[in-house]
Parts: C-alpha cells; structure tokens; sequence
C-alpha cells in the first residue's frame, strides 16, 4: 500500500511540475507575442490597414473603401498563447463585436492570422 502511495504522490507532483511549466511557456509566448504585434500593419496592396497600441487598444480602416485612419473603427485587443482576441467597435452602431483569431506567423515584419468566425486569413506587413 505505501509503494502504491509513494507511486501516486511521483506522479501528482510530476503532473504539478508540467502543469506550472506549460503555464510559464505560455505565459512567455503571450507576452512575446504582446510585444511584436504593437505598431502599424498593413496588405500587400495597402488596402487594410490594422494598427495595435500597447495598452491593448487599436483601429482598423480600409483605404479601398475610401476610409482613413481618422474614421477607423476602433478595438480592443488580447493576446492568450497563440490566441488573439478583438473586440471591435464598430462606428455604425452595430455594437461590440467580438473576433476570435488563432495567430499563424507573428515576428518583426510579418502578422498572419486566421479568423474563425468570418472564415477569413489575413496576412499584414509591418509598417513601421
């Protein structure tokens, strides 16, 4: 009975340790990942312009609809591992809408991400 015990107290803490481990690991990826996306981003075209602050805030416009950076609809944005998390406030009065992405490529120059509500991938250059 006490090597069954001794057995199950190993695997509890192992199981602890891994826990706390993976948690650290995402916590670091979180804030990596915080950090690189602030700036201004934009298509390959210049068409769609996205621009996240550090405080968690950002815009969003589309010079191919004839809308600059003044009239951008703005958002609130966070960041979970590889998750990210827009809830945007459309100007048009259809209220908050929350957008959920997984983010593919997320380095210096480069923010690729895709959106599991509007089916949609998006790939933006760093502007600044």
């Amino acid at each position: 009975m006490k090597k069954i015990l001794s057995i199950l107290l190993v695997v509890a803490c192992f199981a602890t340790l891994m826990t706390f481990t993976s948690c650290k690991k995402d916590d670091n990826n979180s804030k990596k990942y915080a950090e690189l996306i602030v700036g201004r981003w934009k298509t390959a075209d210049g068409g769609y312009y996205e621009m996240y602050n550090s405080n968690g805030t950002g815009k969003m416009w589309s010079p191919a609809d004839d809308v600059d950076e003044d009239e951008a609809d703005t958002f609130d944005w966070s960041i979970d591992n590889s998750r990210m998390t827009q809830i945007i406030h459309f100007q048009g009065g259809q209220g908050n809408v929350p957008q959920y992405c997984n983010i593919l490529i997320l380095n210096e120059n480069t923010l690729k991400y895709n959106n599991n509500g509007w089916r949609a991938e998006v790939t933006l250059t760093r502007v600044n």
